[in-house]
């Protein structure tokens, strides 16, 4: 240890050389809604993932699942029975796609009202992964 003036490197002791990471700051436990599907559920788990809180820093770090083009579905997503979620803060959100033949870009609104949305050209469902936030709401 350095020596620190006025004799602090004995009132302050040997670091301990641990430095909390962003899951160690966790004040509370994260939050899946009860809709998730039990495979999403399994690879959050398998990821570290504890609510989809964490899907924001998965964006910016630019993992699996997302691109610089926006969120690219898990493998196997977009059916009835395991729609492609669409994380938000806010209680609607609106979507864009690129049609795969003309390049076009679409969109469409998705809300948080439980409901899945198809979305015929593509052949795929949407849901909202609704994500609380108290101060996102006082904003808007």
């Amino acid at each position: 240890m350095a020596n620190l003036p006025f004799g602090l490197d004995k009132i302050l002791g040997e670091p301990d050389n641990l430095i909390p990471t962003d899951k160690d700051r966790k004040m509370k436990k994260g939050y899946i809604p009860e809709f998730a599907p039990d495979d999403l559920r399994k690879e959050m788990e398998e990821l570290g993932i504890d609510g989809v809180e964490d899907l924001d820093e998965l964006e910016e770090k630019n993992m699996e699942g997302y691109n610089n083009l926006g969120l690219v579905p898990p493998e196997g997503a977009g059916t009835f029975a395991s729609p492609i979620l669409i994380p938000s803060r806010l209680d609607s959100r609106v979507v864009g796609y690129s049609d795969p033949a003309t390049h076009a870009m679409f969109w469409f609104t998705i809300h948080n009202d439980n409901n899945t949305y198809y979305i015929k050209d593509l052949g795929l469902f949407f849901k909202m992964l609704h994500i609380p936030d108290d101060e996102a709401v006082a904003h808007h």
